[in-house]
């Protein structure tokens, strides 16, 4: 009696890639959070920006603080698809997180500098930036992703 071929086994997850999906979900849940918090109270942000600068008009103050909303809100929303397809063994989520990651660490340099002063909240999105890109970039992630072996 013939047997049913067994499926071929699932390569278990490498730590780095369990490390790179806890990072990627810890910064979308932080940014997406952050940008819903700070929807919901819009009206109140854009009035301590008036009120913090002499020459700021209301509408300058609007675009002010959608400026500093939607790049978080949009790199939270990568993040999160790339956690999602990461676990799922697609390449492009490991680009997608890799080039998310950076760009948060970028904008995150950018924001201490200008502000002049380090907070807790950059530090933690940098330190987890840094996590993330190495995780990603590892050896082990790269391997355990389908179509990572070369041809010789």
């Amino acid at each position: 009696m013939p047997t049913a071929p067994s499926p071929a086994p699932r390569p278990v997850m490498p730590p780095s890639v369990r490390v790179a999906v806890g990072v990627l979900a810890v910064l979308a849940l932080l940014l997406l959070s952050n940008g819903l918090l700070l929807w919901a109270g819009f009206d109140v942000a854009v009035d301590r920006v008036v009120e913090a600068a002499d020459d700021i008009t209301r509408d300058e103050a609007e675009q002010f603080v959608l400026l500093a909303l939607v790049p978080y809100l949009v790199l939270g929303l990568v993040l999160a698809v790339a956690a999602v397809f990461l676990v799922r063994r697609r390449g492009w989520a490991r680009w997608a997180g890799v080039v998310a990651t950076g760009a948060l660490a970028l904008l995150t340099v950018v924001s201490v500098l200008a502000s002049g002063g380090v907070t807790i909240a950059s530090l933690l999105l940098l330190v987890l930036s840094i996590a993330g890109l190495t995780s990603l970039l590892a050896g082990t992630t790269r391997a355990w992703l389908p179509g990572a072996e070369r041809p010789a």
